[in-house]
């Protein structure tokens, strides 16, 4: 069981939370990475983005009646600390390639909006006809009704790679300035790249023998570049590859 801070509720992100042993496929812009986790770790971050540098004063008011244009909006910007001794520019930087961070917000007050960029030059949750922006702010947000600062949802979750820099930027709807607040649960999680072919296989498939692979997605739908194989030593396997063809893209030296 989780130990959480006194009035903490971990309950509705704990079923979704990678475990030790589990099989995950990172879903990618150009196909599937096969992992398998070898350990976790789980903890919190209490992040104050004006305290920290990210933001340069507070969220400030709308001039909309409507909730929906011209609301107080920062564009999203680099996770930066300027408190931590080494200054880094983002502290949710992962340093290992065989590390990711997957991520549940809480945010506060519950009117704050947040959106995401992942990575940084990529906004994600857009409709088709419109990105959010100041001039529309009505999609693709997770706010503090959502995913309250003690008591995260799901819907909040994001997986953070090596060589991927998220970004965070916010709304305000009220007619008075806000400073928002950001509660991170990390499950810090070590693993793995998946070779055997014939469990890459059932996953794929999703006809594997005993627990279910899962399948997290990375990003969005809006596309980005990754070297992939410079951190994982091999390409994305994509949908409904053949047998032949996964071997291929497994198989060791020089993993295509």
């Amino acid at each position: 069981m989780l130990v959480m801070p006194e009035g903490v509720d971990v309950s509705r992100i704990q079923p979704h939370l990678l475990k030790t042993n589990d099989v995950v496929l990172l879903d990618m812009p150009d196909g599937f990475i096969p992992i398998r986790v070898l350990r976790t770790e789980f903890f919190n971050y209490l992040y104050d983005p004006i305290a920290e540098g990210q933001l340069p004063n507070e969220v400030s008011p709308s001039s909309s009646t409507d909730s929906a244009k011209n609301v107080g909006f920062y564009a999203p910007e680099l996770l930066k600390s300027g408190i931590i001794a080494s200054q880094p520019i983002n502290v949710l930087r992962v340093s290992e390639p065989s590390t990711l961070y997957q991520v549940f917000v809480g945010v506060a007050p519950s009117y704050a909006r947040i959106f995401l960029a992942l990575p940084a030059t990529a906004s994600q949750r857009n409709l088709d006809v419109i990105n959010w922006s100041v001039a529309y702010a009505a999609a693709g947000f997770i706010d503090g009704y959502t995913s309250p600062l003690t008591c995260p949802s799901p819907d909040s979750e994001f997986i953070v790679l090596s060589q991927m820099d998220p970004a965070i930027g916010y709304a305000n709807i009220l007619f008075e300035p806000i400073r928002p607040l950001l509660w991170f649960y990390l499950n810090k999680v070590r693993f793995g790249v998946l070779l055997d072919v014939d469990l890459v296989m059932e996953a794929m498939e999703k006809r594997g023998r005993g627990a279910e692979a899962k399948i997290k997605t990375v990003g969005g739908f809006t596309r980005f570049t990754y070297q992939y194989r410079e951190v994982f030593r091999i390409n994305p396997i994509p949908p409904g590859a053949t047998r032949e063809q996964i071997s291929q893209i497994l198989m060791a030296p020089g993993r295509r």
